[in-house]
């Protein structure tokens, strides 16, 4: 199985409220279910036995959980790792999730595991804010818009999270918030998506006769005006993509690609070497990183963005990371990677300030 569906096997578990009943003793008479589930899963039993470890040991609570909230017990959790390392000096263990912060080891372990697991929570779990009134709304023609000129690419954060990599000459078109059924954009131009995940409200980008309709992934369009195709590549996820009423959609997944021929109103679907289509570096990263220094990984997402990530580069000189960061939007991976450096950020348009504690 690859990591990125072991990964996201491991997150749904996690954000189930009926496993994580299941998984705190609550609802023993759900046993036939999960394992059932683990038999109709590749590596199955493992996944659940991970996820019920993290379930037990660091139990949720019900109410929303505050950035103070996360900060605190991530802290608690890296002062018992400290002791315990003190406690079991000599000890060689594998760690149970990949090290973050080089040379603790079993501290380290510890420390992983409250850190990615608030992180996940605090990412995927947020609960959604509550149906408004019709006549709450904002009004429909409330949208903003966003063109690339100038510079090569250009960074977009859209209102629920999701990144936006604009190329040049490119226009993108949102409105100030996602209020309805359906998060929906227009885009005339090239540009690379990452789509915050969310199953309850679908995100379509409408780009010249193209519609792109996904719920959580990473991609590219390029919809030139006066070009003959308009094309579509995907790199994480899938994507149903569709023509307007002359064709019926395509599910693209991984390193697929479709085009949409305007003359013959037609789609053609065809696979990939890579995703790369706009010829930008954030199309052709993975975003894994093995004891790298922290440095560097930030200096690689201001590069992949567009963004320009100032920090204390003293502060983080003894700070290495190992993970698998994905295809999640900036933010989420700003806000993994601080809550495991217990670290903070700021963003404003396309500048990012890191600010936090020298690593030991």
């Amino acid at each position: 199985m690859s990591p990125d569906h072991s990964d996201h096997l491991l997150q749904s578990l996690l954000t189930n409220p009926a496993f994580r009943c299941w998984a705190e003793g609550k609802c023993p008479g759900d046993d036939a279910v999960w394992e059932e589930w683990a038999a109709g899963h590749e590596d199955g039993q493992a996944i659940l036995k991970q996820a019920a470890g993290l379930v037990r040991a660091l139990p949720v609570r019900d109410e929303h959980l505050t950035d103070e909230y996360i900060r605190r017990k991530v802290h608690e959790t890296l002062q018992a790792a400290k002791r315990e390392e003190q406690a079991q000096a000599g000890d060689k263990r594998d760690s149970f999730f990949p090290v973050f912060l080089s040379g603790w080891n079993v501290a380290a372990s510890l420390l992983i595991v409250a850190g990615l697991c608030f992180a996940l929570l605090r990412i995927y779990n947020r609960p959604q804010p509550a149906a408004k009134p019709v006549a709450a709304l904002a009004p429909v023609h409330t949208w903003k818009e966003v063109a690339n000129l100038e510079r090569p690419f250009k960074y977009v954060q859209l209102p629920d999270g999701s990144s936006v990599v604009l190329h040049r000459n490119s226009t993108l078109k949102y409105p100030q918030a996602f209020a309805g059924a359906k998060r929906e954009v227009h885009l005339t131009g090239e540009a690379f998506f990452e789509v915050t995940k969310n199953p309850n409200q679908p995100f379509i980008v409408y780009a010249g006769e193209l519609i792109a309709k996904v719920h959580g992934t990473s991609f590219s369009i390029k919809a030139v005006a006066d070009e003959k195709d308009i094309t579509v590549a995907v790199k994480t996820g899938k994507v149903s993509v569709s023509g307007g009423r002359a064709t019926s959609p395509l599910l693209l997944t991984r390193n697929q690609q479709a085009t949409f021929e305007r003359a013959q109103a037609r789609l053609v679907r065809s696979a990939l070497k890579s995703p790369v289509l706009l010829n930008i570096p954030i199309e052709d990263l993975e975003f894994n990183y093995s004891e790298t220094p922290a440095s560097e990984v930030f200096d690689a997402l201001g590069k992949a963005y567009g963004v320009n990530i100032t920090f204390d580069r003293n502060s983080l000189a003894h700070c290495s990371i190992t993970a698998t960061l994905g295809d999640e939007p900036l933010e989420n991976k700003l806000r993994w990677l601080c809550t495991i450096l217990e670290a903070n950020y700021t963003m404003k348009e396309d500048s990012i300030t890191i600010t936090g504690n020298p690593c030991k």
